[in-house]
Parts: C-alpha cells; structure tokens; sequence
C-alpha cells in the first residue's frame, strides 16, 4: 500500500506568555523527528495570549497527535493544524534559481 503522503502542516497554538513553553513544544517534535521548517512567535490580539504558528512536514495522523500533545500543555489555551497549500509562484521562482545556480558550480 505503501507510505502516508506527507504534507506541510501549519500547526497553530494559542498560549498563555510562559518561560520554558517554546521548549517543551519543540520537544514534542524532537520525539516524533519532525523538523520544524517555520516557527513564528507572537504576542495575539488578546492580551496576555501568545501565538505559535508551526510549519512542519508530515502525515494526517502524525499532525493529529502533535496538535493533542501540545494541547495537554497547561499554558496551552488551544491548538490545531492545516494544510499549508498556498505556494508563491516568487518563491518558486527563486528557489528554481538557486537550485540551476547550484547545479551549474557542482559540475
């Protein structure tokens, strides 16, 4: 049947301003070995409320019990992930660039 596709998930989390909570959530993907591809941390419109906003790779399933683990996290007020489908057509291009640049200086 094969391997679950992966996609990139952007996996979301809403969050009390905590000392060591930036820590605790990127273990939580240190056990599972996904890497993180983004992280974002910002203060939300709420005051006194966080935002995490996670770019990873991975399955359904795997994105499904990242966002349970970190939801059993005390300061963690709400989490949740999607699938991040949205490609820049410039960012491709750029990327196409450096890819032709870098395979041109190896030859």
């Amino acid at each position: 049947m094969g391997e679950p596709k992966e996609y990139l998930y952007v996996i979301t989390a809403y969050t009390e301003n905590s000392v060591g909570l930036l820590s605790s959530i990127a273990g939580i993907f240190t056990r599972r070995s996904l890497n993180i591809e983004k992280l974002l941390v910002y203060p939300s419109k709420v005051e006194g409320i966080h935002k995490f906003k996670i770019h990873t790779r991975t399955t359904p399933v795997r994105a499904r019990e990242v966002v349970l683990q970190i939801e059993k996290k005390v300061d963690v007020i709400r989490a949740f992930a999607v699938v991040d489908d949205e490609r820049s057509p410039r960012e491709a291009a750029i990327v196409r660039e450096f890819l032709k640049n870098r395979d041109k200086n190896n030859i």
